[in-house]
């Protein structure tokens, strides 16, 4: 009895089936609802009549005054020469950048100091072993040297500063 329940189910789980897809709805969107359009009217703008006192103090005289036939106007008399302090030429700001005085010699010398570190700093770089991207940057490293050289020897030591900062620490990273 066992086995004819077992051979009745499987039997039945046997069958034969057609799988068939859903049919799938098409999907189109409504239509878009109709558009309320309000049609602008432009108002009159009300009428201020401007009352009698704004009247008689906007509009012209009717009639230039009269002037008076005997007197002439006198020429202008020429007014004294007034004495004014004679006032500073205006000077225009300096172009570049320079440090408090007395602190020019102080400022040098720490560029100067940088720069040699970063002579030393190209010096330990091997060149040779270097890819494109590296002697690249040594090249630059060694024309912004150049440059701070010729700010210092034009004075202009905030630049000067600047450039040897930048090749220091090209020359840091390629001696790494």
């Amino acid at each position: 009895m066992a086995v004819a329940v077992v051979v009745a189910s499987s039997a039945a789980c046997a069958k034969a089936r057609a799988h068939t897809e859903p049919a799938i709805p098409v999907l189109t969107p409504p239509p878009p609802p109709p558009r309320m359009v309000e049609i602008y009217v432009d108002e009159p703008v009300p009428t201020v009549e401007p009352s009698p006192v704004d009247t008689a103090l906007s509009s012209p005289p009717s009639r230039p005054p009269a002037r008076p036939t005997t007197a002439r106007p006198e020429p202008p008399k020429p007014e004294p020469a007034r004495s004014e302090p004679e006032r500073p030429a205006v000077v225009p700001p300096a172009l570049t950048l320079k440090p408090a005085p007395g602190a020019e010699t102080k400022t040098e010398a720490s560029i100067r100091a940088l720069m040699s570190q970063t002579q030393r700093d190209l010096q330990r770089v091997n060149y040779a072993a270097l890819d494109a991207d590296g002697r690249a940057q040594f090249d630059i490293a060694r024309r912004f040297m150049q440059q701070a050289e010729d700010a210092l020897k034009g004075g202009n030591l905030p630049f000067a500063g600047k450039l040897a900062d930048k090749a220091a620490t090209m020359a840091s990273v390629l001696v790494r």
